[in-house]
């Protein structure tokens, strides 16, 4: 739905070089696009965590980095041990990672996690919850494929591709980098909203 918004805007735009935007126009694209960065809700069991169900929209006061990916993908597996250490360095400061698996079945991850280590919660749907997610988020075409969330489920950055520390340093960088800025904001909120009445 959010991708033919995005469809009608550029087209809306591509017409209006011709002509001024009205203030009714430009009010119609502000409130077309007001919401154009939220993440797509969605619901998941975990495997990991005992078969608990992780909503995104209850996790507004989290930083989240969802990572799509799936068990025959060699490079999700590289991902995985340094996911396993961006977890634990962050998990306490508010950042949570949610692994997606795209295609496994719950009997598939619970036997690659007897062979794979994974820290942070592996989730998992049928196949119609799993089409409906790959495609809100623009479709998944390949993995893996991970979406760092701020507060409040707007997205901050969409990482396309492997996310290593050894091969690809500038990704993993700038990962860091906006998941340290991301926890900041949230932070500098909390701090605003406990000041002290004067």
């Amino acid at each position: 739905m959010r991708m033919n918004c995005l469809y009608t805007i550029i087209l809306f735009l591509s017409f209006s070089f011709t002509a001024d935007i009205t203030p009714e126009q430009l009010g119609k694209v502000k409130e077309i696009t007001k919401d154009i960065n939220k993440a797509s809700d969605f619901s998941l069991k975990s495997i990991s965590v005992s078969d608990s169900v992780y909503t995104l929209s209850k996790m507004n006061d989290k930083v989240i980095l969802i990572n799509f990916w799936a068990t025959w993908c060699g490079p999700c597996r590289m991902e995985i041990p340094d996911f396993n250490e961006l977890y634990e360095k962050y998990s306490e400061k508010g950042f949570e990672i949610l692994g997606i698996s795209i295609s496994d079945t719950k009997d598939q991850l619970t036997k690659f996690l007897k062979a794979y280590k994974m820290d942070y919660p592996v989730l998992y749907g049928n196949q119609t919850e799993m089409q409906k997610i790959v495609s809100d988020y623009g479709g998944v075409y390949s993995v893996p494929m991970s979406f760092l969330i701020g507060k409040d489920n707007q997205i901050k950055r969409v990482y396309p591709g492997a996310i290593l520390k050894q091969y690809d340093p500038n990704m993993y960088s700038d990962l860091i980098f906006n998941i340290e800025a991301s926890l900041s904001e949230k932070h500098q909120e909390d701090n605003l909203l406990n000041l002290p009445n004067e």
